[in-house]
């Protein structure tokens, strides 16, 4: 009996061992492709209502920040970087405001920073990971250590699929204080080696 448990004991702390291996190498292979593009579609859930709200578009990933072009139901491009989150509505009109009043995209734009660099410590720093590999899926679902970011963002949950040379991101979800959830879905990536010179605008300080 004292075999079998000892046993068991150790292949738990094997597997523990195992997945942060693992969540350090899918980090390790998502920072072979700084910049990622493609198509996402988003549901808001709102609790309180018991509501739902879909829209769509295209984004960029990159270390310089993130950008969601909302093209349904109503065009919008909103770019969120490390200082500032900036909106810009289809008339033109620009909003920007600092970024530590938005605390749920900045925590967004941080995490998929750390990732894309590589950078599994940093992540480790600021949350708790809970990282499952299953078949080629894999899943973090990271819960935030500061209890500042915990009234606003109780975890971010990143999935996508990996083989032991590279990985895709395919989908986040945010889950709010307030019981509210965003769901992201990725499709058609591509990940670029340079942003093309429009792409990399986004980003460019006017």
């Amino acid at each position: 009996m004292k075999k079998i448990i000892l046993a068991v004991i150790s292949a738990f702390f094997l597997i523990a061992s195992v997945n942060a291996e693992t969540f350090d190498s899918v980090c390790k292979n998502l920072a072979k492709h700084p910049n990622m593009t493609g198509n996402f579609s988003q549901v808001k859930t709102i609790s309180a209502v018991n509501r739902s709200m879909k829209s769509s578009g295209t984004f960029i990933f990159s270390l310089d920040g993130i950008m969601w072009k909302t093209e349904k139901p109503f065009p919008s491009t909103m770019v969120v970087g490390m200082t500032s989150v900036k909106q810009t509505l289809a008339n033109g009109k620009e909003t920007v405001i600092d970024a530590s009043s938005n605390q749920i995209f900045t925590s967004i734009s941080t995490t998929l920073s750390a990732m894309f660099s590589g950078n599994a410590a940093v992540l480790q720093d600021n949350f708790d990971v809970d990282f499952s590999f299953s078949g080629s899926d894999w899943k973090a679902v990271l819960s935030p250590k500061d209890n500042m970011v915990k009234k606003i963002l109780l975890s971010l949950s990143i999935g996508g699929k990996a083989t032991e040379n590279s990985a895709d991101l395919n989908s986040i979800v945010m889950a709010e204080a307030t019981g509210d959830t965003i769901t992201y879905n990725f499709t058609n990536q591509k990940y670029p080696k340079e942003l093309t010179a429009d792409e990399k605008s986004y980003f460019s300080s006017k």
